[in-house]
């Protein structure tokens, strides 16, 4: 038996803890609490796993009191394994090194000197903007963890949210979501899914092999709705501004705004290409959403970080572009007027995403067996 604490909601239980709902011995194996007295006064197990704990929408740092609670769950606990829930390859949370012996992210820096410097809101992308566009935050955070080379053995990769259910809106994850703020999360292994294998969207009663050749009417999926925090926002704002009044053929060359989720989903099994610049970290929704509905990926540039499952092959997978935006309306047409190629990429991504997916149990195990066996 491990303990699991974590902070209960809907991404939560059907992209991160997916793949401890999946395993067929899940209820014996984990105890899953959202209280830390339980953890502190109940608890017999010397193993804890705390995921999305601690998270904040922003970047800040650990305040006091959490300090106060992580030191005493590592004075109970032999082993502290900690699964950051922030969606960026970035610093947050290296301010629970000295209390865990693993902490996990999403995505990882391909360069680990990055962990050793003072990024400008904790991620290389809004560092980016910041010094090249002047771009600022109110508050502002910048990493000033001190970094050692015995801290940096401790973070590891594990996965993203490409192993997640999809599309969002069906009943499963509505349900799911109860569930979870019901304190019951074993609940999710009946009613999740891979998202390969029972995937449906709107105007497409099945995901198939005809998916890819189907008849397009939308040049560019582009919906970017900009976040609140200016140095994440800026690139969605850049390319917005890039993209904004072009024309193909008198049709909108872009399909951008904001439309019901429903409507989205038609939508994207009608596009040919889906352009899905940053979030609030690199890796989107509108990532895998784009390769399951067999458009084409066109995204920034993902060559900093690594991730699983990796659908970031540069020209096998998706097409990058440069952060300034500078090659965005040339790679959107030359894509438009290739479709042969483009379709290549589509199924490419998707065989490639199947792939990763199916190797999803052994990853766990990999990562966590010994810990469970």
């Amino acid at each position: 038996m491990i303990t699991v604490l974590v902070h209960y909601e809907r991404i939560s239980l059907f992209h991160t803890m997916l793949p401890f709902l999946l395993k067929n011995k899940s209820k014996k194996t984990f105890y899953f609490t959202q209280s830390v007295n339980w953890c502190l006064n109940k608890d017999k197990n010397d193993i804890l796993f705390m995921e999305r704990c601690f998270q904040h929408r922003q970047p800040k740092d650990l305040q006091s009191d959490e300090l106060e609670i992580l030191k005493k769950l590592r004075d109970k606990y032999k082993t502290i394994i900690y699964f950051c829930g922030q969606p960026e390859a970035g610093t947050n949370r290296l301010d629970v090194l000295p209390f865990a012996d693993i902490l996990f992210y999403k995505s990882v820096f391909s360069d680990f000197n990055n962990y050793k410097k003072n990024l400008y809101g904790k991620n290389l992308f809004a560092d980016f903007y910041h010094k090249n566009n002047g771009i600022t935050d109110n508050p502002e955070y910048i990493n000033k963890d001190i970094i050692t080379e015995e801290d940096l053995k401790k973070i590891k990769l594990s996965w993203n949210i490409g192993v997640g259910t999809y599309p969002r809106w069906n009943f499963p994850q509505r349900l799911g979501t109860i569930s979870a703020r019901a304190n019951m999360p074993v609940i999710g292994q009946f009613i999740g899914g891979k998202p390969l294998n029972r995937v449906s969207f709107p105007g497409c009663a099945k995901i198939n092999k005809n998916i890819f050749t189907n008849n397009r009417n939308i040049n560019v999926h582009a919906r970017i709705d900009p976040v609140t925090c200016p140095s994440i926002a800026y690139q969605r704002v850049l390319f917005l501004n890039i993209i904004s009044n072009l024309k193909r053929d008198r049709q909108i060359l872009f399909l951008t705004g904001t439309v019901a989720q429903k409507q989205y989903y038609k939508e994207l099994v009608n596009s040919k290409i889906v352009l899905s610049p940053f979030g609030w970290g690199e890796v989107c929704f509108r990532d895998f959403e784009a390769i399951i509905s067999g458009a084409l990926l066109l995204k920034p540039d993902m060559s900093h970080l690594v991730t699983w499952p990796d659908i970031y092959l540069p020209y096998e997978t998706y097409i990058p572009l440069k952060w300034d935006g500078s090659d965005l309306l040339e790679k959107t047409e030359y894509y438009l007027n290739n479709e042969k190629e483009r379709i290549r990429i589509t199924q490419n991504a998707y065989n490639h995403y199947s792939d990763e997916l199916s190797a999803l149990e052994r990853r766990f195990e990999d990562l966590l067996g010994e810990y469970f066996s």
